[in-house]
């Protein structure tokens, strides 16, 4: 089984594709003055994106992997999060509070898939 990379710099892949499974890197807003809303649905956007460019769609998720910076956040960031997979099948997911990188970023989705 061969291993595919997308958007590859020195430190990381964007995206991971190994036979029918897909994984992400965590994604992030690229806008950190919006609050938690606005960068969630960034980092989806990013996901959406990330997942067209292989021929994925959310339908074909399996995992998402979602750190907050405050915990406190948690309901906003499902308001978005469950419009984003409205009328979708649920993928499992796990939600933890988490210290992230500096620069104001409040939420990082990972997406894990398989390509049907």
């Amino acid at each position: 089984m061969s291993i595919t990379r997308y958007q590859e710099s020195a430190r990381m892949s964007q995206v991971v594709c190994f036979g029918s499974h897909i994984e992400t890197a965590g994604q992030v807003a690229h806008d950190t003055s919006e609050g938690i809303k606005g960068q969630t649905q960034q980092a989806l956007d990013a996901i959406d994106a990330l997942l067209a460019e292989v021929g994925a769609r959310k339908e074909d998720l399996t995992r998402i992997q979602i750190w907050l910076a405050d915990m406190d956040d948690f309901s906003a960031m499902n308001e978005v999060y469950e419009q984003w997979l409205n009328g979708v099948a649920k993928p499992v997911r796990a939600c933890v509070g988490s210290q992230l990188v500096s620069g104001g970023y409040l939420i990082e989705v990972q997406a894990f898939a398989y390509r049907t």
